[in-house]
């Protein structure tokens, strides 16, 4: 930023030199946190690839960022690589008030001949069910340790709340509020909330042993957690000896340890399915998009956190009763 004030005639020192730095991080605040760490990585990748050529890479040259995007496209990167090297390269540019090499033809039409690469095929993890989880429920239905506790409320929520795990590792105890026939949490960080405005999802209390309200209250209980903190709500657990508690540091659980501690006890009711710390997310809108009597497609859109119909579609498994509904409105 220096730099460019001093190029556009700004004295060292004055205060208007002494702005540049806020204009700065005002710039990358224009972007998430997570937007920027992937742009400056994928920039100091280009900047490694064309230093290491004997070229600049900023101001970069059209031409140049042509042959690295041809380079990614000739050791086997996919069109996602590609955009997001392009992306990158596009944004430190503008931050920086340089010109956009990534303006270009040549580089336009790498990114179309990335997207008609043969894309290897993708794996969805497999949908978790209400049958598998009431019958996970009934295993442990007269357990009080606290790790299992824990671990049924966060698949629980996660199933009925369309949750991410981000999304649901993130919730503090003052984010909760429980009434008496649902609770409430208050999204505060959202994949699709860029802006951070925040969301709160309404997850109604169940008639089976399977009801997250009443598992939530469990786990409030088992835990002692006091609902009013600033705490994680879900955090790791220790033992020492027959002690089986949340440790008071507040750090909210990983999502190797949650893979490592919610997976196998899925895998008790899912027999040889595949899943996967989204199958929550997926199988709870499976389940509500295949029930009979439709639910108001805007309030599932709402409750998922979805912007589109096509993001929406990618996490529902249409039963095949559903599926055959299309030739049997035929008549023939």
């Amino acid at each position: 930023m220096h730099n460019v004030a001093a190029d556009s005639g700004v004295l060292e020192g004055s205060y208007l030199d002494n702005l540049t730095h806020s204009m700065g991080l005002h710039l990358k605040a224009s972007r998430s946190d997570n937007t920027c760490k992937n742009y400056s990585s994928g920039f100091k990748r280009w900047e490694r690839f064309i230093s290491s050529q004997g070229h600049c890479a900023l101001p970069g040259n059209p031409v140049h960022v042509a042959l690295y995007i041809t380079h990614l496209l000739n050791t086997g990167a996919s069109s996602n690589v590609v955009n997001s090297a392009v992306y990158s390269i596009k944004w430190v540019h503008n931050i920086n008030g340089f010109s956009d090499p990534t303006d270009n033809g040549f580089v336009k039409n790498l990114q179309e001949s990335a997207k008609r690469h043969a894309k290897p095929a993708t794996h969805r993890k497999d949908p978790v069910t209400s049958d598998m989880l009431i019958k996970l429920c009934k295993l442990y239905e007269h357990s009080n340790d606290v790790l299992i506790i824990r671990d049924l409320c966060m698949i629980l929520m996660s199933f009925a709340g369309f949750l991410r795990y981000d999304e649901v590792s993130s919730i503090r105890c003052k984010d909760i509020c429980i009434f008496e026939d649902y609770f409430s949490i208050r999204l505060l960080k959202s994949k699709t909330d860029q802006y951070r405005h925040g969301d709160e999802i309404l997850i109604s209390k169940g008639d089976t042993i399977a009801c997250p309200l009443k598992m939530l209250k469990r786990y409030i209980s088992l835990a002692k957690i006091n609902v009013k903190s600033d705490q994680f709500l879900f955090k790791q657990v220790y033992r020492s000896n027959k002690t089986c508690a949340l440790i008071h540091k507040n750090k909210k659980l990983s999502y190797t340890a949650a893979k490592a501690s919610i997976i196998p006890k899925l895998k008790l009711v899912g027999g040889s399915f595949d899943f996967g710390l989204h199958s929550m997310r997926s199988g709870g809108a499976t389940q509500v998009a295949n029930a009979s009597g439709s639910v108001n497609d805007r309030c599932l859109k709402r409750h998922g956190r979805w912007k589109t119909d096509s993001s929406k579609d990618r996490y529902i498994a249409d039963s095949v009763e559903k599926r055959l509904e299309v030739t049997k409105r035929l008549s023939i």
